[in-house]
């Protein structure tokens, strides 16, 4: 896709919709289950700035003269768009809502039984039930589990962590 993203054939607009809809999909496939950590998200968001980079070029600068790359917060502005981490965050809580809302399902069953084994040593890994809690917390703070059985209100959850801009 690089050699698209350069072309001047295409317009930025083409380009953004190409991105959003082919390539983002490929690179966030599963994304649902994932639980991620601060160095994982951070990392899929500078891949997105530098596809972002590479859709809308260098920026030129009329005081030196010179073409200068794009600052990020140049990027979020001109993108105007939910990032990709805002779009992970989403799905995660759609498909945390899918499971809440069949209780007698196996995967419901499975996020929330307890294994009856020891733990290893150090600090216990990153669990999927926590890290939707957490986005959860930073979308409302009113927000349970219990509220995906109303499926309006779980939509509205789930819109709202769309609007988010920078969590």
């Amino acid at each position: 896709m690089s050699k698209s993203f350069r072309s001047k054939l295409l317009s930025r607009e083409i380009k953004k919709k190409l991105y959003i809809s082919y390539l983002r999909p490929i690179v966030m496939y599963g994304c649902e289950t994932w639980s991620t950590t601060k160095v994982d998200e951070t990392k899929l968001l500078i891949f997105e700035r530098k596809i972002i980079r590479r859709i809308y070029g260098t920026m030129y600068n009329a005081e030196t003269g010179e073409y200068e790359r794009r600052t990020n917060a140049n990027i979020e502005r001109i993108f105007n768009g939910p990032n990709i981490q805002i779009y992970l965050v989403s799905k995660r809580l759609e498909w945390a809502g899918h499971i809440w809302r069949d209780k007698d399902s196996q995967m419901s069953q499975v996020v929330v039984s307890k294994p009856n084994t020891t733990r290893p040593r150090g600090r216990p890994r990153q669990c999927w039930m926590n890290r939707v809690k957490i986005d959860l917390m930073q979308v409302d703070e009113t927000a349970i589990i219990e509220d995906a059985d109303n499926r309006d209100r779980w939509r509205g959850i789930v819109e709202a962590a769309k609007g988010l801009n920078g969590l």
